[in-house]
Formats: C-alpha cells, structure tokens, sequence
C-alpha cells in the first residue's frame, strides 16, 4: 500500500514538471529564495520597529518591560543620558564623584571673576511670612526678662545678661525686642556680629521700622559682607590648589574612592538610615544583602550608587537644566524603593515638621521658575558655592516630590559644584542638627548662615582632599598644598601612584 502511495506522489511529480516550462520552474526557485532572505532579514527590521514604536516609545510601558525587549534608545536606570547639559568643549573645570571602579580623572581649571551678589541672593529666594501667635502672659514674662538681662549688661555682669537673654528669647523667639537685645550681647558681650547681625535681621523681618534693630544692622552689615566675601575668596584659592594635584597622585585617589562610600553613607543616614559605613561599603562592593537591615534600606543605597554614577554620565555636558534633568536624579534615587512614584512630581500635599511646602497644583510652576532661574545669566554670576546653596534650598522649599527631596536637592547642589571644579561634598551625619537648623533659619528668612554652612562643608571637603594629597601634617602645614606657588609644601605632594 505504501508502494502505490508513493509511486502515484512520483508520477504526480513527474507530470506537474512535465506542465511546466523550466523557465517557471527557475523563477520559483528565485522567489523561494527572495522570500527567505526577507524573512531572515528584512522582518527582524520590521518587527523591531514595532517593538520600539509600540513599547519602548510609549511612555505608559514600565521600564522593566523595556529592558527585556532591549529597547533602542530608551533611558534606563543605567544607560540613560540627560540632556541636562549639551555638549560643549569647555571641560576645564569638571570633577566627578569618583567610582570605585574606574577612577575618572582630574582636569586643572581657569581664574574666574564672580560678580558681588548679595543683594541677589536675597531677592531670588521666596519666602512664607513669619506669623507667629504670641502667649501674652508667655510674652509678658520675656519682656521681663529682657529688660534684667538689660539692666545686667549695662552693669556689666555678662553672665547673669546671658543667661537671663537667652531664657526671654526661649520663651519668645519672634519679639523683635528680644531679639534685638540678643544681638546687643552677642555683638557688644561676645564680639560675634555674624550672629548679632543675623539676630538684628529676623527682628526687623517681624518689625521693618524697628528703630534700635535698624542702626545696630547698619552697622553690623558691611562687616558681615566682608566676612563672606573673604570666605568665598578662600574657599576659591582652595579650589584653585585642589585643581592642580596630579590627577594620579595617589593619596588623592584614594581619597575619592573613600569619599564615594561616604558619600552615599552620609546622604541615606541623613534621611534616617542606619546601615553603618562598613555596611553601607559592603552592599556596594559585594552586592550581598546585609542581615538585619531592611529591604528599603537596601535598595535607598543602592539607589544613591546609580544616581551618583549617572551624575558622572552627565558631567561632560553643560548647557541649560531643564526639569526632566531633576526628574531623571530623582528617578535614580527613589528607583529601587519606589519606583512607581520615582521621577514624578507629587500630586498630594506633603507636611514636613511644622513647614508646609508647596501645594501640589503649584509644584510645576514654582519648579519651572526655578529652572528658568537657575538659567538666568545673572544667576550665573553667582558665586558657585553659594549658587549651591540656594539652589538646594529653593528645590528644597518646592518639596516636588512625594519622597527623596533631600537627597535629590544634595546632588544637584553637588552637581553644580563639580561643574564649577569643587569637589564632591560631603554633609557628615553628625552636622544634621545644624543642616535642618540653618535650613530653618532660611524658611524664617535669613538663607546666609544656610549658605555659611554649605561653604563651610565646601571648605572642609576641600582641605580634606589637598591633605590626602600630601605627606605633610595638616597640623604642621595649615596651608597645606599650595601647589604651583613658591611655598615648601609644593615638593611635599606625593608623586608617585
């Protein structure tokens, strides 16, 4: 029976080759093998066409679909570029956040003139009006006070002054009065007039017309400006010898390696979390889980390590910030924790301690006046430091988002500085109570000392890595690193990796 079949398939063959000229037969064979190479090669084309218009364009497709159809050109959590600067050759004066692994390199920087901006800095910043709702019998026991603490100072026994002073401005830290005779002691008894002129200040935003607290200001003022235009000067001589250490020198290497870990340990502790340095140093290098020690707490370090090396991706570029650029840090630092709301602005009022930021109907408008802020030309003559500064507090005071304003807000300060050649900064968790302090103090009106306090941090970062750089004991060399200059400690600079 199989025999039959197969010998009537074989005539059946015969008789169709038999119907048909062999030229047929020839284009046949032509279109089979055209219909081949297409398949094999020109559908793969097609299909991954569909796959980038219908998945990886479309924005409601969640990343990790993406990544598993390895989408071209989408941003990931890894791969993405921000055009949070375009590209430009002026890379004079960049630093990086420096990875374990590769170390990137060190470049020399050019002389800058910054403009005098402190009339500036206090008209870009917006502020909520101090209301606050005296006690009268609370009130009446500070004035009290204040006017003993008066008598004493005038009979010149400072400490009975002091601590009568600072009990009448514990029980009303908003009367003009008293903080007007707070910054008398401090300035006449303590010879602190940074903190007597900042006293004089917070008394005349309560009071404009306040009489005593506008003479004493006039003169304090003058003297305080030049107190942080000196310090600005310093902190940029500092940078100046930072940027002429060999990029290979290799205590300086080692520091920045060690920075990075403490970078990322400082930045989460500051929000609560309580992973150690050696922990914190752990998860990065061995990627293994730390028994005992939250999930969340896991994925917020691991969600600082991708935000700082995308900052690294993105600090060869420099240009105009736009929103998406702040969206695409946050997205980092909130990614492994929450990656529903990581990259977006909030749409619910947030309330932080006693401070009510920004309603969210808002959020977008306030951020792009920040943004169109941050772009202005005259911002851009503001010193860097204190440019920082403000703009870590400004994105601070929006609240954009529903969690990681404060870390988001510490890289794009630190993005700024490493634009302009500083070192990647550091706030130590044990500075916190003075961190939320001078934010406070910013919220009330007054940005310097916030400012004071970022430059301070800014300074200690600096002489931190120009010591790493050299043999010579800070103790022994205070002006440690003065390199390219005629100083001695020039030869001290280890050469050597």
């Amino acid at each position: 029976m199989t025999a039959r079949r197969s010998s009537r398939a074989q005539e059946t063959i015969e008789n169709v080759r038999n119907a048909l000229p062999k030229r047929v037969w020839l284009y046949i064979g032509l279109i089979c093998i055209l219909s081949s190479i297409s398949i094999q090669f020109i559908a793969p084309f097609f299909q991954l066409l569909l796959t980038n218009s219908l998945i990886c364009l479309n924005p409601l497709v969640n990343d990790n679909i993406k990544k598993i159809y390895d989408c071209i050109g989408t941003p990931n959590l890894n791969q993405q570029k921000s055009s949070l600067f375009k590209k430009t050759n002026s890379l004079q004066k960049i630093t990086y956040f420096a990875e374990p692994f590769p170390v990137e390199p060190w470049v020399n920087d050019e002389d800058e003139e910054f403009a005098d901006t402190s009339d500036l800095r206090l008209s870009v910043i917006p502020r909520r009006p101090i209301s606050p709702i005296p006690d009268p019998f609370t009130e009446a026991e500070a004035i009290a006070a204040l006017q003993l603490a008066k008598k004493s100072r005038e009979r010149g026994n400072n400490r009975k002054a002091e601590v009568i002073i600072e009990h009448a401005f514990a029980l009303a830290p908003h009367h003009p009065d008293v903080l007007t005779e707070y910054g008398i002691f401090m300035e006449t008894v303590r010879n602190n007039v940074i903190e007597a002129e900042g006293l004089y200040k917070k008394a005349l935003n309560l009071n404009p017309s306040h009489s005593e607290a506008l003479i004493r200001r006039a003169k304090t003022l003058p003297l305080v400006e030049e107190i942080d235009n000196n310090m600005f000067r310093e902190i940029r001589k500092k940078r100046e010898i930072f940027l002429k250490i060999p990029r290979w020198n290799s205590g300086l290497k080692r520091a920045m390696r060690e920075s990075y870990f403490q970078h990322i340990y400082h930045t989460v502790a500051l929000e609560g979390n309580t992973f150690t340095l050696g922990q914190t140093r752990s998860i990065l290098e061995s990627k293994l889980a730390v028994a005992g020690k939250s999930i969340i707490e896991h994925n917020e370090i691991l969600g600082m390590d991708a935000a700082l090396r995308f900052l690294n991706q993105t600090l060869a570029h420099v240009g105009s910030i736009t929103i998406e650029d702040i969206l695409a840090i946050h997205k980092r630092v909130l990614g492994f924790v929450d990656p529903i709301a990581a990259g977006y602005l909030r749409t619910t009022q947030v309330f932080v301690g006693s401070f009510v930021p920004t309603a969210p109907e808002f959020v977008r408008q306030e951020l792009d006046e920040l943004i169109e802020w941050l772009n202005d030309e005259e911002t851009l003559r503001i010193d860097p430091v204190e440019l920082a500064a403000l703009t870590h507090y400004k994105l601070v005071y929006i609240h954009p988002f529903i969690d990681g304003n404060g870390r988001t807000a510490r890289l794009l300060m630190n993005f700024i500085l490493m634009q302009a050649g500083f070192p990647p900064v550091i706030i130590p968790v044990e500075e916190r109570g003075k961190y939320y302090i001078t934010l406070k103090s910013a919220n009330d009106g007054d940005l310097r000392p916030f400012i004071r306090f970022i430059a301070k941090m800014t300074d200690d970062s600096l002489q931190s890595f120009i010591s790493s750089a050299s043999i010579c004991d800070p103790k022994d060399c205070p002006e440690n690193g003065k390199i390219g200059g005629t100083d001695s400690t020039t030869s001290k600079i280890i050469e050597t990796d």
